[in-house]
């Protein structure tokens, strides 16, 4: 199964080697930043593959560190193809369900790029409006422990039956935080000042939809397991409208998996 992750993990310098070794790697990669800079203007290749100070900090943010991630994962997919390796499904966690989508036929590569240039510059423009945490809780104790919190905060994304992320308003996270802390519940602030998959990407997802009215989804080539859904995507899936639930709605990545594990060892 090629398993796809969303944006965090990265630094510069990540794929150095593998440009440097791997031909089918290079080809990929260089093949992905050429099309980002048709569309966008600028190639995504060297921010991931020169390591210093300046890209380091270029990768803080989501509008560089998706497109780049994504260039990756393009491009380690094309080097796993050139060794023999053939999946019986794909799943991908929030921004890594773009590349699932094109590693399983769903999307062309150009929609791809599409979907992750508008994907970035718009949820780019929510930075400093909120903050993320992963909690060691299955997410009905976390649902439990967030009742009073009205609409401040909400459960972003469900990782694994006892690990769960939380996101929104900065101020009402650390206190939140902070008293679970006193309850001896171990959680940690992610390293993003967004609150992704929150209901402060509201306000992106026509705009998203609208950018992205013209992909045309394909029938998948392998089965595909959605995040967003958390069961085996369905014909018509990860069209624009797709994409703007992508962002908004909790991340169902345990669910998929689950999914995954029935039907393919059931």
């Amino acid at each position: 199964v090629f398993v796809y992750t969303g944006q965090g993990g990265l630094w510069p310098g990540a794929g150095r080697e593998l440009y440097a070794c791997e031909p089918a790697f290079r080809e990929a990669l260089e093949d992905v930043g050429a099309r980002f800079e048709r569309l966008a203007g600028w190639n995504p290749v060297s921010d991931l593959v020169e390591a210093d100070a300046e890209r380091a900090a270029r990768l803080a943010a989501t509008e560089i560190a998706q497109p780049v991630l994504f260039a990756l994962q393009v491009a380690l997919t094309a080097l796993w193809r050139a060794l023999g390796l053939r999946p019986a499904a794909a799943v991908g966690h929030s921004v890594g369900e773009v590349a699932a989508a094109w590693a399983a036929g769903v999307l062309s590569l150009d929609d791809a790029v599409a979907v992750v240039w508008h994907r970035s510059r718009l949820m780019q423009a929510a930075a400093g409006a909120g903050r993320m945490a992963q909690v060691d809780l299955p997410a009905e104790a976390v649902a439990e422990a967030l009742r009073r919190e009205g609409d401040r905060l909400e459960i972003a994304g469900f990782n694994g039956p006892a690990s769960t992320v939380v996101a929104g308003e900065t101020a009402a996270l650390d206190a939140w935080l902070e008293a679970l802390g006193r309850r001896g519940i171990v959680a940690r602030r992610l390293a993003v000042d967004y609150a992704f998959h929150s209901r402060q990407m509201a306000p992106f997802c026509a705009p998203l939809a609208q950018a992205l009215a013209a992909i045309t989804p394909r029938p998948a080539a392998l089965p595909l397991a959605s995040s967003v859904t958390g069961t085996w995507a369905a014909t018509g899936d990860f069209g624009a409208a797709y994409w703007a639930r992508n962002i908004r709605e909790p991340v169902r990545f345990v669910q998929a998996a689950g999914t995954l594990l029935a039907g393919l060892f059931a």
